[in-house]
Protein backbone atom coordinates (compact mmCIF):
# COMPACT_ATOMS: atom_id res chain seq x y z
CA UNK A 1 0.00 0.00 0.00
CA UNK A 2 2.86 2.37 0.88
CA UNK A 3 4.51 1.61 -2.47
CA UNK A 4 1.33 2.39 -4.40
CA UNK A 5 0.90 5.65 -2.49
CA UNK A 6 4.51 6.64 -3.19
CA UNK A 7 4.20 5.90 -6.90
CA UNK A 8 0.96 7.87 -7.11
CA UNK A 9 2.59 10.81 -5.33
CA UNK A 10 5.60 10.61 -7.66
CA UNK A 11 3.27 10.66 -10.67
CA UNK A 12 1.35 13.66 -9.35
CA UNK A 13 4.58 15.56 -8.64
CA UNK A 14 5.87 14.80 -12.13
CA UNK A 15 2.68 16.19 -13.66
CA UNK A 16 2.83 19.32 -11.50
CA UNK A 17 6.49 19.90 -12.31
CA UNK A 18 6.10 19.18 -16.02
CA UNK A 19 6.66 22.29 -18.07
CA UNK A 20 6.42 23.09 -21.71
CA UNK A 21 9.57 23.72 -23.74
CA UNK A 22 10.50 25.35 -27.02
CA UNK A 23 13.03 23.74 -29.32
CA UNK A 24 14.82 25.85 -31.95
CA UNK A 25 14.74 23.94 -35.23
CA UNK A 26 16.87 24.94 -38.22
CA UNK A 27 16.23 23.64 -41.74
CA UNK A 28 19.57 22.27 -42.98
CA UNK A 29 20.62 20.30 -46.04
CA UNK A 30 20.78 17.21 -43.84
CA UNK A 31 17.20 17.43 -42.50
CA UNK A 32 15.44 18.93 -45.52
CA UNK A 33 13.79 17.16 -48.44
CA UNK A 34 11.99 19.22 -51.08
CA UNK A 35 9.28 21.22 -49.25
CA UNK A 36 9.87 19.57 -45.87
CA UNK A 37 12.25 19.87 -42.94
CA UNK A 38 12.32 17.00 -40.43
CA UNK A 39 12.40 17.78 -36.70
CA UNK A 40 14.70 15.49 -34.72
CA UNK A 41 13.74 15.72 -31.05
CA UNK A 42 13.39 12.89 -28.50
CA UNK A 43 10.01 14.16 -27.27
CA UNK A 44 8.63 14.11 -30.80
CA UNK A 45 10.31 11.17 -32.54
CA UNK A 46 8.05 8.13 -32.67
CA UNK A 47 5.23 10.17 -31.09
CA UNK A 48 2.42 10.85 -33.59
CA UNK A 49 0.25 12.22 -30.79
CA UNK A 50 2.72 14.88 -29.70
CA UNK A 51 1.27 18.22 -28.65
CA UNK A 52 3.14 20.73 -30.75
CA UNK A 53 2.81 24.08 -32.56
CA UNK A 54 5.48 26.28 -34.17
CA UNK A 55 6.31 29.77 -35.42
CA UNK A 56 8.99 31.35 -37.61
CA UNK A 57 12.01 32.94 -35.95
CA UNK A 58 14.71 34.89 -37.78
CA UNK A 59 17.61 34.98 -35.31
CA UNK A 60 17.19 32.77 -32.24
CA UNK A 61 19.78 33.44 -29.54
CA UNK A 62 20.67 36.69 -31.28
CA UNK A 63 22.45 34.99 -34.18
CA UNK A 64 21.99 35.69 -37.91
CA UNK A 65 19.01 34.46 -39.91
CA UNK A 66 17.26 34.15 -43.27
CA UNK A 67 13.85 35.26 -44.46
CA UNK A 68 11.27 32.53 -45.03
CA UNK A 69 8.18 33.95 -46.73
CA UNK A 70 6.40 30.59 -46.96
CA UNK A 71 3.12 29.46 -45.43
CA UNK A 72 3.88 26.16 -43.75
CA UNK A 73 2.30 23.57 -41.48
CA UNK A 74 2.92 20.44 -39.45
CA UNK A 75 2.60 16.80 -40.39
CA UNK A 76 3.77 13.50 -38.97
CA UNK A 77 5.70 11.13 -41.23
CA UNK A 78 4.81 7.64 -40.01
CA UNK A 79 7.57 6.10 -42.15
CA UNK A 80 10.40 8.22 -40.75
CA UNK A 81 8.56 8.47 -37.40
CA UNK A 82 9.29 12.19 -37.20
CA UNK A 83 7.34 15.42 -37.16
CA UNK A 84 7.83 17.62 -40.19
CA UNK A 85 7.38 21.30 -41.04
CA UNK A 86 6.36 21.61 -44.67
CA UNK A 87 5.51 24.42 -47.08
CA UNK A 88 1.79 24.28 -47.84
CA UNK A 89 2.30 25.20 -51.53
CA UNK A 90 4.93 22.41 -51.86
CA UNK A 91 7.69 24.87 -52.78
CA UNK A 92 11.22 24.05 -51.65
CA UNK A 93 11.98 24.62 -47.99
CA UNK A 94 14.36 27.55 -47.41
CA UNK A 95 17.68 26.22 -46.15
CA UNK A 96 18.57 28.04 -42.95
CA UNK A 97 14.93 28.78 -42.08
CA UNK A 98 14.39 28.60 -38.33
CA UNK A 99 11.41 27.80 -36.16
CA UNK A 100 10.32 27.99 -32.54
CA UNK A 101 8.80 24.53 -31.96
CA UNK A 102 6.59 24.58 -28.85
CA UNK A 103 6.28 21.15 -27.19
CA UNK A 104 3.46 21.03 -24.65
CA UNK A 105 3.79 18.73 -21.63
CA UNK A 106 0.05 18.56 -20.90
CA UNK A 107 -2.05 17.03 -23.70
CA UNK A 108 -5.16 18.89 -22.52
CA UNK A 109 -3.61 22.23 -23.56
CA UNK A 110 -3.42 21.36 -27.28
CA UNK A 111 -6.53 20.51 -29.29
CA UNK A 112 -6.97 19.46 -32.91
CA UNK A 113 -9.64 21.49 -34.69
CA UNK A 114 -11.12 20.30 -38.00
CA UNK A 115 -12.68 22.88 -40.33
CA UNK A 116 -15.52 20.58 -41.39
CA UNK A 117 -19.10 21.37 -42.37
CA UNK A 118 -20.23 21.25 -38.74
CA UNK A 119 -17.89 24.08 -37.78
CA UNK A 120 -18.39 26.60 -40.59
CA UNK A 121 -18.78 30.11 -39.16
CA UNK A 122 -20.80 33.03 -40.49
CA UNK A 123 -18.74 32.92 -43.70
CA UNK A 124 -16.77 30.22 -45.53
CA UNK A 125 -13.58 31.99 -44.47
CA UNK A 126 -14.42 31.27 -40.79
CA UNK A 127 -14.27 28.01 -38.87
CA UNK A 128 -15.71 27.98 -35.35
CA UNK A 129 -13.91 26.20 -32.50
CA UNK A 130 -16.16 24.40 -30.01
CA UNK A 131 -14.07 23.82 -26.89
CA UNK A 132 -14.93 24.49 -23.24
CA UNK A 133 -11.62 26.27 -22.67
CA UNK A 134 -12.55 28.89 -25.28
CA UNK A 135 -16.35 28.98 -25.33
CA UNK A 136 -17.97 31.95 -23.64
CA UNK A 137 -14.68 33.66 -22.81
CA UNK A 138 -13.86 36.98 -24.43
CA UNK A 139 -11.02 37.70 -24.89
CA UNK A 140 -10.44 34.33 -23.26
CA UNK A 141 -7.27 32.24 -22.87
CA UNK A 142 -4.14 32.92 -24.85
CA UNK A 143 -3.96 30.67 -27.91
CA UNK A 144 -1.62 29.89 -30.81
CA UNK A 145 -2.30 27.68 -33.84
CA UNK A 146 -0.46 25.75 -36.57
CA UNK A 147 -1.84 24.14 -39.71
CA UNK A 148 -1.93 20.34 -39.41
CA UNK A 149 -1.95 18.10 -42.49
CA UNK A 150 -2.44 14.57 -41.14
CA UNK A 151 -6.08 14.10 -40.10
CA UNK A 152 -7.56 14.54 -43.59
CA UNK A 153 -4.38 15.19 -45.61
CA UNK A 154 -5.51 18.66 -46.67
CA UNK A 155 -3.03 21.32 -47.83
CA UNK A 156 -3.95 24.71 -46.42
CA UNK A 157 -1.94 27.59 -47.96
CA UNK A 158 -3.60 30.55 -46.21
CA UNK A 159 -2.67 32.92 -43.40
CA UNK A 160 -4.97 32.79 -40.38
CA UNK A 161 -5.89 34.66 -37.22
CA UNK A 162 -8.37 34.36 -34.34
CA UNK A 163 -11.48 36.38 -33.56
CA UNK A 164 -14.33 35.99 -31.08
CA UNK A 165 -17.91 35.78 -32.35
CA UNK A 166 -20.00 37.61 -29.76
CA UNK A 167 -23.23 36.14 -31.18
CA UNK A 168 -22.30 32.47 -30.83
CA UNK A 169 -19.82 33.11 -27.97
CA UNK A 170 -17.17 30.98 -29.65
CA UNK A 171 -13.60 31.57 -30.84
CA UNK A 172 -13.19 31.47 -34.64
CA UNK A 173 -10.23 30.89 -36.93
CA UNK A 174 -10.44 33.07 -40.03
CA UNK A 175 -8.53 33.37 -43.30
CA UNK A 176 -6.81 36.76 -43.36
CA UNK A 177 -7.50 37.26 -47.08
CA UNK A 178 -11.15 36.12 -46.89
CA UNK A 179 -10.54 32.88 -48.81
CA UNK A 180 -12.75 29.85 -48.28
CA UNK A 181 -11.09 27.55 -45.77
CA UNK A 182 -10.43 24.14 -47.38
CA UNK A 183 -12.94 21.57 -46.17
CA UNK A 184 -11.53 19.35 -43.42
CA UNK A 185 -8.40 21.47 -43.06
CA UNK A 186 -6.97 20.86 -39.59
CA UNK A 187 -5.25 23.01 -36.98
CA UNK A 188 -3.28 22.30 -33.82
CA UNK A 189 -4.37 24.90 -31.23
CA UNK A 190 -2.32 25.55 -28.10
CA UNK A 191 -4.44 27.02 -25.29
CA UNK A 192 -2.44 28.78 -22.54
CA UNK A 193 -0.01 25.89 -22.05
CA UNK A 194 2.14 25.40 -18.96
CA UNK A 195 5.13 27.42 -20.03
CA UNK A 196 6.81 30.32 -18.29
CA UNK A 197 4.48 33.19 -19.14
CA UNK A 198 1.67 34.78 -21.12
CA UNK A 199 1.20 38.29 -22.46
CA UNK A 200 -0.38 40.28 -25.28
CA UNK A 201 0.96 42.92 -27.64
CA UNK A 202 -0.62 45.61 -29.79
CA UNK A 203 1.25 47.28 -32.65
CA UNK A 204 1.10 51.07 -32.42
CA UNK A 205 2.82 54.01 -34.11
CA UNK A 206 5.24 54.20 -31.18
CA UNK A 207 6.46 50.59 -31.42
CA UNK A 208 6.44 50.03 -35.21
CA UNK A 209 9.64 50.31 -37.22
CA UNK A 210 9.43 49.41 -40.92
CA UNK A 211 8.14 45.81 -41.10
CA UNK A 212 8.25 44.97 -37.40
CA UNK A 213 6.58 45.86 -34.11
CA UNK A 214 8.77 45.90 -30.99
CA UNK A 215 7.57 44.00 -27.92
CA UNK A 216 8.26 45.69 -24.60
CA UNK A 217 7.95 43.01 -21.92
CA UNK A 218 10.50 42.52 -19.09
CA UNK A 219 11.03 38.72 -19.46
CA UNK A 220 11.88 39.28 -23.14
CA UNK A 221 13.78 42.56 -23.02
CA UNK A 222 17.55 42.11 -23.29
CA UNK A 223 17.15 38.34 -23.59
CA UNK A 224 18.20 36.99 -27.01
CA UNK A 225 17.76 33.43 -25.70
CA UNK A 226 14.05 33.88 -24.95
CA UNK A 227 11.64 31.63 -26.86
CA UNK A 228 7.92 32.12 -27.52
CA UNK A 229 5.09 31.53 -29.96
CA UNK A 230 2.42 34.05 -30.92
CA UNK A 231 -0.85 34.50 -32.81
CA UNK A 232 -2.81 37.39 -34.32
CA UNK A 233 -6.11 37.97 -32.48
CA UNK A 234 -8.41 40.31 -34.42
CA UNK A 235 -10.54 42.68 -32.33
CA UNK A 236 -9.28 41.38 -29.02
CA UNK A 237 -9.30 44.81 -27.37
CA UNK A 238 -13.01 45.16 -28.02
CA UNK A 239 -12.56 48.25 -30.15
CA UNK A 240 -11.64 49.35 -33.65
CA UNK A 241 -7.99 49.79 -32.67
CA UNK A 242 -7.36 46.03 -33.09
CA UNK A 243 -9.83 45.22 -35.87
CA UNK A 244 -7.05 44.86 -38.44
CA UNK A 245 -6.33 42.05 -40.90
CA UNK A 246 -2.90 41.22 -42.30
CA UNK A 247 -2.45 38.56 -44.97
CA UNK A 248 1.27 38.08 -44.36
CA UNK A 249 3.61 35.40 -43.07
CA UNK A 250 4.94 36.57 -39.71
CA UNK A 251 7.99 35.71 -37.62
CA UNK A 252 9.86 36.75 -34.48
CA UNK A 253 13.30 38.37 -34.37
CA UNK A 254 15.63 39.89 -31.78
CA UNK A 255 16.60 43.49 -32.49
CA UNK A 256 19.60 43.52 -30.15
CA UNK A 257 17.58 44.92 -27.24
CA UNK A 258 14.02 43.65 -27.70
CA UNK A 259 12.06 40.93 -29.42
CA UNK A 260 9.78 41.94 -32.28
CA UNK A 261 7.21 40.44 -34.65
CA UNK A 262 7.89 41.09 -38.33
CA UNK A 263 6.49 40.43 -41.82
CA UNK A 264 8.55 37.92 -43.80
CA UNK A 265 8.07 39.74 -47.11
CA UNK A 266 9.30 43.07 -45.72
CA UNK A 267 5.95 44.85 -46.10
CA UNK A 268 5.08 47.51 -43.51
CA UNK A 269 3.64 46.37 -40.19
CA UNK A 270 0.23 48.04 -39.72
CA UNK A 271 -1.03 49.60 -36.52
CA UNK A 272 -3.65 47.68 -34.57
CA UNK A 273 -2.20 44.17 -34.86
CA UNK A 274 -2.97 42.39 -31.59
CA UNK A 275 -1.07 39.25 -30.60
CA UNK A 276 -1.32 36.53 -27.98
CA UNK A 277 2.18 35.52 -26.84
CA UNK A 278 3.02 32.29 -24.97
CA UNK A 279 6.50 31.78 -23.50
CA UNK A 280 8.38 28.61 -22.58
CA UNK A 281 11.99 27.82 -21.71
CA UNK A 282 14.32 26.98 -24.57
CA UNK A 283 15.36 23.34 -24.88
CA UNK A 284 19.00 23.38 -26.01
CA UNK A 285 19.83 19.74 -25.41
CA UNK A 286 21.09 17.51 -28.21
CA UNK A 287 18.43 15.62 -30.12
CA UNK A 288 20.08 12.21 -30.13
CA UNK A 289 19.42 9.68 -27.40
CA UNK A 290 22.25 8.64 -25.12
CA UNK A 291 23.33 5.01 -25.16
CA UNK A 292 23.53 3.61 -21.63
CA UNK A 293 26.38 1.21 -22.45
CA UNK A 294 28.74 4.00 -23.50
CA UNK A 295 29.57 6.85 -21.14
CA UNK A 296 30.87 10.20 -22.41
CA UNK A 297 31.98 13.11 -20.24
CA UNK A 298 33.37 16.61 -20.81
CA UNK A 299 35.35 18.71 -18.35
CA UNK A 300 35.56 21.60 -17.69
CA UNK A 301 32.13 22.72 -18.83
CA UNK A 302 31.66 25.69 -19.02
CA UNK A 303 35.04 26.03 -20.70
CA UNK A 304 37.15 29.07 -21.57
CA UNK A 305 40.13 27.67 -23.50
CA UNK A 306 40.34 23.86 -23.53
CA UNK A 307 37.89 21.11 -22.60
CA UNK A 308 38.63 17.39 -22.33
CA UNK A 309 36.19 14.83 -23.75
CA UNK A 310 36.46 11.27 -22.44
CA UNK A 311 34.55 8.12 -23.33
CA UNK A 312 34.40 4.54 -22.06
CA UNK A 313 35.40 3.36 -25.55
CA UNK A 314 37.49 4.75 -28.39
CA UNK A 315 36.35 8.06 -29.86
CA UNK A 316 36.11 8.02 -33.66
CA UNK A 317 35.12 11.66 -34.24
CA UNK A 318 34.01 14.85 -32.53
CA UNK A 319 31.84 17.47 -34.25
CA UNK A 320 30.83 20.77 -32.72
CA UNK A 321 27.75 22.72 -33.85
CA UNK A 322 26.53 26.19 -32.92
CA UNK A 323 22.95 26.78 -31.81
CA UNK A 324 21.89 27.26 -35.46
CA UNK A 325 22.96 23.72 -36.30
CA UNK A 326 26.01 24.90 -38.25
CA UNK A 327 29.19 22.83 -37.89
CA UNK A 328 32.01 24.94 -36.46
CA UNK A 329 34.65 22.26 -35.77
CA UNK A 330 35.41 18.64 -36.69
CA UNK A 331 38.09 16.39 -35.17
CA UNK A 332 39.19 12.84 -35.97
CA UNK A 333 39.24 10.44 -33.03
CA UNK A 334 42.40 9.70 -31.09
CA UNK A 335 41.89 7.27 -28.23
CA UNK A 336 39.43 7.41 -25.36
CA UNK A 337 40.25 10.97 -24.29
CA UNK A 338 40.78 14.10 -26.36
CA UNK A 339 41.50 17.73 -25.57
CA UNK A 340 39.58 20.25 -27.68
CA UNK A 341 40.67 23.88 -28.06
CA UNK A 342 37.65 26.19 -27.87
CA UNK A 343 39.54 29.42 -27.19
CA UNK A 344 38.54 30.92 -30.56
CA UNK A 345 34.84 30.10 -30.16
CA UNK A 346 32.38 32.92 -29.49
CA UNK A 347 30.75 32.95 -26.07
CA UNK A 348 27.53 30.92 -26.04
CA UNK A 349 26.03 27.45 -26.25
CA UNK A 350 27.24 24.65 -28.54
CA UNK A 351 26.30 21.02 -29.17
CA UNK A 352 29.22 18.56 -29.15
CA UNK A 353 28.47 15.31 -30.98
CA UNK A 354 30.82 12.50 -29.96
CA UNK A 355 30.98 9.43 -32.20
CA UNK A 356 32.42 6.31 -30.59
CA UNK A 357 32.65 2.73 -31.82
CA UNK A 358 29.11 1.92 -30.73
CA UNK A 359 27.34 5.19 -29.98
CA UNK A 360 26.67 8.73 -31.16
CA UNK A 361 26.06 11.06 -28.22
CA UNK A 362 25.43 14.80 -27.85
CA UNK A 363 26.51 17.07 -25.00
CA UNK A 364 25.78 20.76 -24.50
CA UNK A 365 28.98 22.85 -24.23
CA UNK A 366 28.92 26.30 -22.68
CA UNK A 367 31.76 28.53 -23.92
CA UNK A 368 32.70 31.28 -21.49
Amino acid sequence: MKKITFLLLLFIVSIINAQDKIYVHTATAANTSNSNTYIDHPDLNGNPNANVVFKHVWNPNGESGVYNDNIDGLWYDDIQNQWVIGNEDLSDMVEGAQFFVYIASNPSTVITHIADAAHVGDFDSYTEIDDPLLNGTNPGPYAVMSRYYNPAQVLNPYNYGFFYNTTTNKRNIYAEDGSTIPEDAAFKVLINGTGTGLTSHLSTASNISNNWTVIDYPPLNGNPNATFVFEHYWGVTGGADSQVTLDKVLGAWYTGTNWAIYTEDGSPMPEGMAFDIIFADQDVLGTEDFTAETSVSMYPNPAKNVTTISASEEITSIKIFNILGQEVANFNGNGNSMQVDVSNFSTGNYIVKVQTENANQSIKLIKQ
